[in-house]
């Protein structure tokens, strides 16, 4: 990634995860899993494999269901603060809100903030108030960004319909995850 692993560029934010499970299937070791795992899916995850029920306050998932199935891998007691009240806990994560502080000041490190699905990646560039938008299916190393006026092809008015209905929702849904994740902040529930 640029500068450490500080932006949610793809080569930053995706790391490879093996896991290996005496739990696990014959016919599932060895595989490949494109699902978004998080960081904060490590410790539920171990905790389940050893027994141990997470605790509510706990951010993550354990990651078993994924590999073993939801009926053999312990699901969350979901809390109100930890899941939006739509997700349903027997499924696994479709996106994920990413955000990154100023380090010490923004010519350095800028924040940066992102909602990131499978198939787009929306960025948000709070000190520079800048959106980028990545169809990450068409554009896996994030060249063109769709909002970028400055390129041929570029720009919200030359969005197709689709994208612009992505790039709408995108807004909405990063939206309502950065308000949860600012009422988590002020409870001092560490995210």
């Amino acid at each position: 990634g640029l500068a450490d692993k500080w932006y949610p560029h793809q080569e930053s934010i995706r790391v490879p995860l093996i896991i290996r499970d005496p739990r696990m299937s014959a016919d599932v070791v060895g595989t490949i899993n494109e699902e978004l795992t998080l960081n904060i899916d490590l410790a539920p995850t171990m905790l389940a494999a050893a027994g141990i029920t997470a605790p509510d306050h706990m951010m993550g998932r354990d990651m078993a269901q994924l590999y073993l199935g939801t009926e053999k891998a312990q699901t969350p007691n979901v809390a109100s603060e930890r899941y939006l009240p739509h997700d349903d806990a027997t499924r696994w994560r479709s996106e994920f809100f990413y955000e990154h502080p100023i380090i010490s000041h923004k010519e350095y490190i800028p924040s940066s903030e992102a909602l990131v699905r499978k198939d787009y990646k929306y960025f948000y560039w709070p000190d520079y108030k800048v959106e980028q938008l990545f169809h990450l299916a068409e554009d896996p190393g994030e060249d063109f960004d769709l909002l970028d006026t400055r390129r041929d092809g570029g720009g919200v008015g030359n969005l197709t319909d689709e994208q612009l209905g992505v790039l709408t929702d995108m807004r909405r849904r990063f939206a309502e995850l950065k308000k949860v994740i600012q009422r988590q902040q002020k409870r001092n529930v560490i995210v």
